[in-house]
């Protein structure tokens, strides 16, 4: 739910003093009650028949006053986090008005609102204990465009009370000034459609947020006219990508003395948008909520009763809505963040449901894990990343690569790789606390199957020069120590390195190796009888290619060709990313493809590493961690590109 702060007498007082031009304002003397006398003009679809009786009684219920009392879903909660806004806003009195540094929120403003947004209101029993009483809620939405021409999309958890739900109707572009410039839309009970997947807010352990989106099918006015004829509808957009410019649009719930007045008028911002991706977290509260994909805004006063407003492309796009607020903890806990359910193809099969006046098949929400992966400012202290098969056992029926990790300070962290319903990875062991070995002499560290029992082994290049080979590592540690190389001068030269297969037998077991001085040597077989494979010069001292190659600022290994021979990946200084497809060491290097022309973006790519992370049982996934400490996963790549972008951790 979003953040909320508490209402005041004198939004009542605004809201009695504007009665609607064209309906009757007078409260009806009864408590709520969806039953109306049925229009007596008939239908062709029973299902679809118009309810003007419907509208009309409506009509009279919902007064301004009515309207001002309603206060966002969760109550409770609002005026708990009204009571820490307070206080926080007490305190900031004391500070310089000047903003402050690092802030990139948007600024938002009132204005008159748009025609094709508004808000819905309905009634709910107060509970057992007070049988006759009402509380009075809002939630925003917007119209879109339907066979039947009354559809209306907003949030899923702003429904999450179902039955309780009383004479639910949507007014177009509400305000304090206007109550109904366009009338009322009654909603019956049975024409709310969501995902039979998503479970809301309320529970405790079922908080699916990636389908937190519902559309609701609206009745005609009292003079039989239909929302969409009488106000519009803003196209939808689905797959449109994460960035664009967008207006969003709320109605927020607030406390009186703040800049945007208690009168739950229409909120503008107009702000770019941006991909979020996180795994399972768990609240204060307790509660754990369903990660995955959102697209994100930061605009300034995005409070209790904005869930359910709009994201509307603007900036020069055609206006397309490719979000509401909602979805990510309910649209995010702060007033300055907001998130909405990714516009894609499970968000488009609930709205073709809906179109057709059908409730959506259910999806199979992913097992709920926590989270497993550390945030980007823990990512930032990684220094090594390399990928294996190091755990004994992996989750039911998952046998992905894992990933371990050294940090900054010489420890060393395991994370069992799992399926992309757990984010990836499900598990951490720490396999080493910090040391101080580690983090000053560790140089080079890879990882492959170089002792052939199918788990896989460690190598390091130490600062010194020698070369130790660790068998077997698991999340139990490590289990026993070989020396390779003695120490030497030569070996400290050895500043890039990577493990695969290339062409000495069915293992991953061939290590290449970029010298200081542009030199590359590959190693294969290496790991027999404790010793390094024999040594192919893949680009010679003294040639003509070592200044080149002196560039190569990160190499990796996979098989993103489909063949038994692996490929080798470059990324070089100038960002530039090159695939050398079924790399053997012999003939130079052939079957070269340019991943990424050069850009300054993978100039930060600090960590590049390869590994099987997805179905297709191969290696030909890459994890990259960039120098803000986002993570990221690009899965199956091949010839013409390193593969789908799959945000594993954001960026700080």
């Amino acid at each position: 739910m979003r953040r909320s702060l508490t209402a005041t007498a004198a939004a009542a007082a605004l809201l009695a003093a504007a009665a609607p031009a064209w309906s009757a304002p007078d409260p009806a003397p009864t408590p709520p009650t969806s039953s109306a006398k049925p229009s007596s003009k008939p239908s062709k679809s029973p299902s679809q028949a118009p309810d003007q009786g419907l509208a009309r009684t409506l009509e009279k219920f919902w007064t301004p006053e009515r309207m001002a009392e309603a206060e966002p879903v969760e109550p409770q909660q609002a005026r708990e986090a009204a009571a820490a806004e307070d206080a926080e806003e007490k305190a900031e009195e004391k500070e310089d008005a000047a903003p402050r540094k690092g802030m990139l929120r948007s600024p938002s403003r009132p204005f008159k609102g748009r025609k094709e947004v508004g808000t819905f209101y309905w009634a709910e029993k107060a509970g057992n204990d007070f049988p006759d009483r009402y509380d009075y809620r809002f939630c925003g939405g917007t119209v879109v465009p339907s066979p039947g021409k009354n559809l209306v999309v907003s949030a899923a958890h702003c429904f999450d009370s179902g039955a309780r739900q009383e004479n639910l109707i949507f007014v177009p572009q509400h305000s304090a000034r206007n109550p109904m410039p366009h009338g009322m839309f009654p909603i019956k009970k049975s024409r709310i459609f969501k995902d039979p997947g998503y479970t809301g807010s309320k529970k405790s352990e079922e908080n699916y947020t990636a389908v937190d989106v519902a559309f609701l099918a609206t009745e005609p006015r009292g003079d039989g006219k239909k929302v969409e004829d009488v106000v519009g509808s803003v196209p939808m957009g689905f797959n449109t990508g994460f960035r664009h410019t967008a207006q969003v649009i709320g109605y927020p719930y607030m406390y009186g003395g703040d800049r945007y007045k208690p009168k739950q008028d229409p909120l503008s911002c107009t702000t770019p948008t941006k991909k979020y991706t996180t795994g399972n977290v768990k609240d204060s509260g307790g509660r754990l909520w369903r990660g995955g994909t959102f697209t994100e805004i930061d605009c300034d006063g995005y409070v209790g009763g904005t869930s359910g407003g709009p994201f509307i492309t603007a900036g020069g796009e055609p206006a397309k809505l490719i979000g509401v607020i909602g979805g990510w903890m309910t649209g995010g806990h702060s007033a300055d963040t907001s998130y909405s359910s990714y516009f894609g193809k499970d968000v488009k099969r609930i709205y073709d449901a809906a179109k057709a006046g059908k409730q959506p098949a259910s999806i199979d929400p992913p097992p709920m894990t926590d989270p497993v992966l550390p945030g980007a400012g823990t990512w930032k202290r990684a220094k090594t990343i390399v990928n294996g098969h190091f755990t004994l056992d992996g989750p039911a029926a998952e046998d992905r690569t894992d990933m371990l990790v050294m940090g900054s300070d010489g420890a060393l962290s395991l994370y069992r790789g799992a399926g992309k319903a757990r984010n990836h990875f499900d598990k951490e062991f720490k396999i080493q606390g910090p040391s101080a070995l580690w983090r000053d002499h560790a140089k080079q560290v890879v990882a492959g199957d170089f002792t052939g029992d199918s788990g896989s082994d460690l190598i390091v290049r130490w600062s010194d020069g020698e070369v130790t080979l660790y068998p077997s590592v698991d999340e139990k540690g490590f289990h026993g120590e070989h020396r390779l190389v003695a120490k030497n001068s030569t070996w400290k030269h050895a500043e890039v390195m990577t493990a695969g297969r290339f062409g000495g037998n069915k293992r991953q077991d061939d290590l290449v190796v970029r010298w200081s001085d542009g030199e590359v040597s590959l190693y294969r077989n290496t790991g027999g009888n404790k010793k390094l494979g024999k040594e192919i010069k893949v680009v010679p001292p003294g040639s003509a290619k070592t200044g080149t190659w002196k560039h190569a600022t990160q190499i990796a290994a996979g098989d993103h060709s489909g063949d038994d021979t692996w490929d080798l990946v470059v990324r070089w200084s100038d960002g530039e990313l090159t695939q050398y497809q079924d790399f053997t060491g012999a003939g130079s290097l052939r079957g070269e493809h340019k991943w990424q022309a050069p850009n300054s973006l993978w100039k930060r790519a600090l960590i590049v590493s390869g590994g099987d992370f997805t179905d297709n049982a191969r290696p030909d996934d890459t994890i990259v961690r960039w120098s803000d400490g986002e993570l990221t996963l690009y899965a199956d790549g091949n010839a013409s590109g390193i593969g789908a972008e799959n945000q594993l951790v954001a960026p700080e």
